[in-house]
């Protein structure tokens, strides 16, 4: 289990985000990834992830974990309240994958909209320390 921090953005606005994420870094076996960003602003923004991952092992204690799978996109505050469900795609680095205290980078792409098309793209970094149950 992960606590991070990061920067959810598309080519005209960008935001500040907590995420908790949930995934194995057992090398070479395949699992699923669950991530949770939330940023309030006037309102409250939320992408969820549910990811099939592999984490590779690249040095010792240390894994990069690719990811894909379906995301979420949903909106609510004032007047606004909507969903929207699309897929993503990313990568994740563990840094002492064997100890009981991890540190996680990833980087994430979100479309909700035709593969194509940028703008319906959100672009996602994020950093945290997790620990290991």
């Amino acid at each position: 289990m992960y606590l991070e921090a990061g920067q959810i953005a598309t080519y005209d606005f960008g935001m500040t985000t907590a995420e908790l994420r949930c995934g194995s870094v057992t090398p070479l076996r395949p699992s699923f990834d669950f991530a949770l960003p939330l940023a309030v602003v006037p309102g409250i923004l939320t992408t969820p992830d549910l990811d099939l991952a592999l984490p590779i092992p690249i040095a010792p204690g240390m894994r990069v974990i690719p990811r894909a799978g379906v995301t979420a996109l949903v909106v609510y505050g004032g007047d606004i309240g909507g969903a929207a469900l699309g897929w993503n795609v990313g990568a994740g680095l563990v840094v002492n994958s064997d100890g009981p205290l991890l540190l996680r980078a990833d980087y994430t792409v979100r479309s909700f909209g035709s593969p194509g098309n940028a703008d319906a793209q959100l672009h996602a970094v994020s950093a945290g320390i997790g620990w290991r149950f």
